[in-house]
Parts: C-alpha cells; sequence; structure tokens
C-alpha cells in the first residue's frame, strides 16, 4: 500500500505499560527484514483521540486498523470506543480490516462491493492495485434493492459510472449485479469464493453479519481521504476519462474555429444583445448570452494553456480577437443607424461600472462551465453558465455607449468584458488541472510558452482586482452598488427647464428615472407656495415628450430655495 518514499509507523497502544506488544512487533519486523518501518506505542485511555491526534501530527496519508470495542473511563464515565468512531474521525484515508488474515500471496479472487457512495473511488483503486500486485482476478458487484426488471440495469450503468469516473476499462474487471432488499445476503450471492472483500466504509454493518458464512475470507472497509484536506483533493476530484477528453478536444477545437458557423451565431446573438439593450429588455439580453458561441474558445485557451498546445491556442486567440472585433462592430453599427434614446438605457449603464464581485461571478462560472463541459453527465448545465458569465452584452454596450459619445461608460463595459475574459481562461486552467489534464509529449518551448502566459494571466488578473476592489469601495461608500437613478431624454430634460425657468425662485433639483421602479421623479425647490396644478403641468409635459400618456411621474415641492458654497454660511438666495 505505501509508496516507495513513504514510511510504515506501527503504533502500539496498550492497558498497561510492560510494552509486550511493542516487543512482539519489533521482534516481528527483525524477522522480517523490515528496516524501514518505525515502531511508536504509548499507553492512553482513549485511544480513539490519540490515535486521531497522532495522525495529525505527522501527517499520516493512510491509517490501517482493525475492528475492535474498547471500555475506556473519562469524566463522562464509562465508554466504549469503536473503530467506527476512528474511522469517522481519522484525518486521512482509513483501511479497516473486518476480518479474516488472507496474505497477499494467496489472493487470487477480489470482490468490490459497490454502493454509489463518497468511499468507491478509494475501494476501487485499492482493489485495482491489489489485483494488479497479485495477478488476481477483481469482481465489481452492486446490490439492487428494486426488484424489477430496470433495477439490474441500473447496477451496471452505476458501475460502468464508476469505472469511467477512475478512468479504468471496463475490460479487465468483471461484474455483478444482484437484486436483493436485504443487503447482506445479496452480498453473501455474490460471494463464489472470493479471497478478499472490499467495500466503502458504509458497508461495515452489511458484512460483519457474515463473519461467520464466508469461511477464510478477508474483508476490508475502506474510507476516502476527507474532502476538506486541501492536499487531498486531487484523490477525490473525478479525472477525465480518455475518451471524454478526446470528445473535449475535438469540441472545443470545433467550437472555437473562426469559421461561418462562428461567425454567423455570434453576429446573430450581437444584433439581438444589442436590440435587447436598446429596448431596455433583460429576457432578450439573456436570450443572447444562450446563442453567443464566445466563452468555447476562451474554455479552449484554458484547455490550451493545461495542455501546452500552441496550435489550439492560437486558434482561439484568433477567434476571440476577431469575435470581439465582430460584436463591438455590430453593436456600433446598430447604434448609429437606428433611432435611440437620446441618452443610454440601464441595461447598458449597469454594464459601465464593473466591481469586484464580477471578477468573482466570471471565475466561478468558468469554473462550474469547465467542469460540466468535461463532465457529459451535466453537459445541461452549461446553459445556466453562460447566463451567469455575460461577454457580448458588455462589448455590445460598449459599442453602443461609443455610438452615444459616452467614452466613460463604453470604456467600463470593455473593462467588464475584459474581466470576463480573464477569469475564464485563468479559472478553466485551474479546472482543467484539476481534472488531471496536464501536457502530453510537447516541446519544452510550448510548456515555457505555457507556463509563462498562465502565470501572466494570473497576474494580470491580480492586478486588476485591486481597481475592482476600489470601484467596489466606491459603490458602498455613496450607498449603493448599482446606479440608483438613471437620466431623462434630453427633450425631456430641456422641456421641463424652458417651463421651470418661465417662473422666478422656482428651480429644479433632482431629474431622473429610479432603478428602483418604472417612471421619472421630478424634485423642485421654490421660495413660495406653489399650486397641486403645476405638478399636473409637469406631468402632462414628460408625458407628452415620451409619447407614453401612462407613464407614472411622482413630482415632490419643497418651499425655500438657498445655496451655501462656504462655510461662512449662506451666500445667495432666490
Amino acid at each position: 500500500m505505501n509508496g516507495d518514499k513513504e514510511t510504515v509507523e506501527y503504533i502500539c497502544y496498550e492497558r498497561d505499560s510492560a510494552g509486550k506488544t511493542q516487543a512482539a512487533v519489533r521482534a516481528f519486523l527483525k524477522q522480517n527484514g523490515d528496516t524501514q518501518s518505525v515502531v511508536g506505542g504509548s499507553a492512553a485511555r482513549n485511544i480513539v483521540d490519540t490515535v486521531v491526534e497522532r495522525c495529525r501530527s505527522v501527517r499520516a496519508s493512510k491509517l490501517v486498523t482493525v475492528r475492535f470495542a474498547i471500555e475506556s473511563l473519562d469524566v463522562t464515565g464509562i465508554r466504549t470506543q469503536t473503530s467506527e468512531d476512528l474511522i469517522r474521525s481519522a484525518p486521512c484515508a482509513t483501511y479497516m480490516a473486518l476480518f479474516g488474515q488472507t496474505p497477499l500471496k494467496d489472493i487470487r479472487k477480489i470482490l468490490l462491493i459497490a454502493n454509489s457512495g463518497p468511499h468507491d473511488m478509494a475501494a476501487l483503486r485499492f482493489a485495482d492495485q491489489l489485483r494488479r500486485k497479485s495477478n488476481a482476478t477483481l469482481t465489481i458487484a452492486t446490490i439492487e434493492d428494486e426488484s424489477n426488471a430496470k433495477a439490474e440495469h441500473a447496477g451496471e450503468r452505476a458501475i460502468q459510472s464508476l469505472l469511467h469516473d477512475a478512468d479504468l476499462d471496463e475490460e479487465p474487471f468483471e461484474t455483478k449485479v444482484v437484486v436483493d432488499r436485504i443487503r447482506h445476503r445479496g452480498i453473501r450471492k455474490c460471494y463464489e469464493g472470493h479471497d478478499l472483500i472490499i467495500s466503502g466504509s458504509e458497508s461495515t454493518r452489511d458484512i460483519w453479519p457474515l463473519r461467520q458464512s464466508l469461511n477464510e475470507t478477508t474483508a476490508i472497509i475502506i474510507k476516502r481521504n476527507p474532502p476538506l484536506r486541501l492536499r487531498s483533493i486531487v484523490e477525490w476530484f473525478p479525472h477525465v476519462n480518455p475518451r471524454d477528453h478526446a470528445e473535449l478536444l475535438q469540441d472545443l477545437r470545433q467550437g472555437s474555429r473562426w469559421n461561418s458557423d462562428f461567425v454567423g451565431m455570434l453576429a446573430l446573438a450581437s444584433a439581438i444583445a444589442t436590440l435587447g439593450l436598446m429596448q431596455n429588455s433583460t429576457a432578450v439580453v439573456i436570450g443572447s448570452m444562450l446563442l453567443a458561441p464566445l466563452m468555447t474558445p476562451m474554455i479552449g485557451t484554458g484547455l490550451a494553456l493545461a495542455q501546452a498546445n500552441l496550435k489550439l491556442a492560437k486558434a482561439c486567440a484568433t477567434s476571440i480577437a476577431y469575435g470581439t472585433l465582430l460584436t463591438f462592430a455590430i453593436s456600433l453599427l446598430l447604434g448609429i443607424i437606428t433611432p435611440a434614446r437620446e441618452t443610454l438605457p440601464p441595461e447598458v449603464l449597469s454594464r459601465g461600472a464593473p466591481n469586484i464581485w464580477d471578477l468573482l461571478i466570471a471565475f466561478f462560472s468558468a469554473m462550474a462551465a469547465t467542469f460540466a463541459m468535461a463532465r457529459p453527465n451535466l453537459s445541461g448545465a452549461v446553459a445556466g453558465v453562460a447566463i451567469a458569465t455575460a461577454l457580448v452584452p458588455p462589448v455590445c454596450a460598449a459599442g453602443l455607449s461609443l455610438s452615444h459619445g459616452s467614452y466613460g461608460n463604453s470604456l467600463g463595459a470593455m473593462l467588464l468584458f475584459g474581466t470576463n475574459l480573464i477569469a475564464i481562461i485563468v479559472a478553466s486552467r485551474f479546472t482543467f488541472a484539476l481534472l488531471g489534464i496536464a501536457p502530453y509529449r510537447t516541446l519544452p518551448r510550448h510548456r515555457f510558452l505555457a507556463w509563462w502566459g498562465r502565470w501572466g494571466l494570473v497576474g494580470l488578473m491580480v492586478i486588476i482586482s485591486g481597481p475592482l476592489s476600489f470601484m467596489l469601495l466606491g459603490q458602498f461608500d455613496e450607498g449603493r452598488s448599482q446606479t440608483a437613478i438613471y437620466p431623462v431624454t434630453r427633450a425631456v430634460s430641456r422641456a421641463l427647464h424652458e417651463r421651470v425657468a418661465q417662473d422666478s425662485g422656482v428651480e429644479i433639483t433632482l431629474l431622473g428615472r429610479p432603478s428602483v421602479h418604472e417612471g421619472v421623479l421630478i424634485h423642485i425647490a421654490s421660495n413660495q407656495d406653489l399650486p397641486p396644478s403645476y405638478a399636473d403641468e409637469l406631468r402632462a409635459i414628460v408625458r407628452v415628450e415620451m409619447n407614453d400618456p401612462e407613464v407614472p411621474v411622482i413630482v415632490i415641492a419643497l418651499q425655500g430655495l438657498w445655496l451655501s458654497d462656504s462655510d461662512e454660511g449662506l451666500q445667495g438666495r432666490q
């Protein structure tokens, strides 16, 4: 079980300090010429806590134990400590021998009981390792508790999925599905003279009752590494099967090519997104996100960096660059030739002020999209990720803003697109690494370029995180995280100011469209009382200019108009 660079420590806990067990283990190791193993021993009342603490102190990668139940005395009284308690508390992968003493050299038939649980993968890898060492046959069995024709098919699919996730072919293994509502009886039906039974830790109560009926068969229970351990992430994270890897590479190659399919879909998505932004229609903008193929070459760039695939990187970079220019040109052209509003719609303005949240959304969305694309059974989640990460709308917002002469908002929208672009590539590269995709038979020069590309993008993402964080803090200081009020059209503003200018002592202090509800908000200040008909007159002007007789208009009048522009007090009155 242990690797070439791993050492074994035998821990002997005894009720007294005589050390007989330690002496016996030392003698056994000496007899077998085991000079690398270390024997440690201690007398302890709480054996489970002591073993767990020892594992943490030496950072153990594996813990091997036998089934036990020992009574101990603590502050709460007499307590029974069991091997199940140790398995639950162990901070590393744990192997427990339930019963049997079959030597490795005598193992010829291995039975793996799959439970569709979290420990099946660790049990399968251990069983396959023993199969290779002892040249034994391995049978993978599952017990289904539904007595119908579909139960066997479901069990076969579960075994195939397990082998698929473990990156193992089905040919070296025998498979068996038993339908029985009593699990330990079903395991007994799978037995057929096997020398070793292996299963996940959830099978302890099912296998233990069989200790008398399985002759001298050895049974081992396995618990995987706890998922929260950082160094065990690679072990429990599913790797990409070679067939899925080939299909993923082919899909990303096809989807990242600058061809008529890519251009046509991107052009249509750009036009839909632009018109949706001009209409201030969130639903239309979401529809354009589902059509746009721009995320595919970005994830393809992450795969190219993971594989050091220079050819794929060039193809993806070409599609990203040309696709961005095409989207920007279409939105700019539509913004120029269509009769748009005199002011930018809220959907456009909202994309001109990115913050650190946008970076985090793009990063985690890209991880989800990459994982879903690499796992065929999760392909349906890609559409949801496309909605979460906006790529085409920010570029379209930049083109529309430029056509309206709003250079600041155009620059902010392109910053949002650049933020999403960098986050997607970095996140996809990181996810592919977790999935076990690494450079294979590539030139050292290509690996060097991939290394610089990866860390260059990471550095750039860290750099832009600073300004994005300050933008978010600035929005919080203003008491908002988004635009609170949007401007009205120039025609509405001009007509209202011309009307108010006719009355001395009256001034518009606030004019705009609130983001929380539809309509127009007008604040006026006056040094004299104004009749209610004044509000009706302003409301009529707004509805005529906006050509909407039903638009809500709120008018708030304040009496007392003055201006203070220094600490010396009042400077002027009207």
